[in-house]
């Protein structure tokens, strides 16, 4: 009997221990995540006006339907690509699940 009470507090730590790290492991990859987003969406943004200011001194020309078609089919790329890692995380239980909610509060508390 203690034998068996033993066995359910070792599996006992084990969950804890899984969740714990996936918590922390999800709130850094959620708040890096954040900050790389926000990063990125100034260097776009800052390249987008750049372009149109020299596009409107006559310096470049730029052809933007080109340049959106390749948006469009990254577009189809990238879903392709997350739904497959959704899949990978919730294969992996506990941890994926743990993982998951720690990335969403990662992403509500970063600022």
């Amino acid at each position: 009997m203690a034998e068996q009470a033993n066995g359910m507090q070792e599996w006992q730590w084990l969950l804890a221990e899984n969740v714990t790290t996936g918590v922390i492991i999800g709130f850094l990859v959620g708040a890096l995540v954040r900050f790389a987003t926000k990063a990125v969406q100034f260097l776009l943004i800052a390249q987008f006006l750049i372009l149109k200011w020299l596009e409107a001194r006559s310096i470049v020309m730029v052809d933007w339907d080109r340049l959106t078609m390749g948006v469009v089919e990254t577009q189809e790329i990238v879903v392709g690509q997350a739904s497959n890692l959704v899949d990978t995380i919730m294969e992996m239980g506990v941890f994926g699940a743990s993982l998951a909610v720690g990335f969403y509060i990662g992403q509500r508390l970063a600022k």
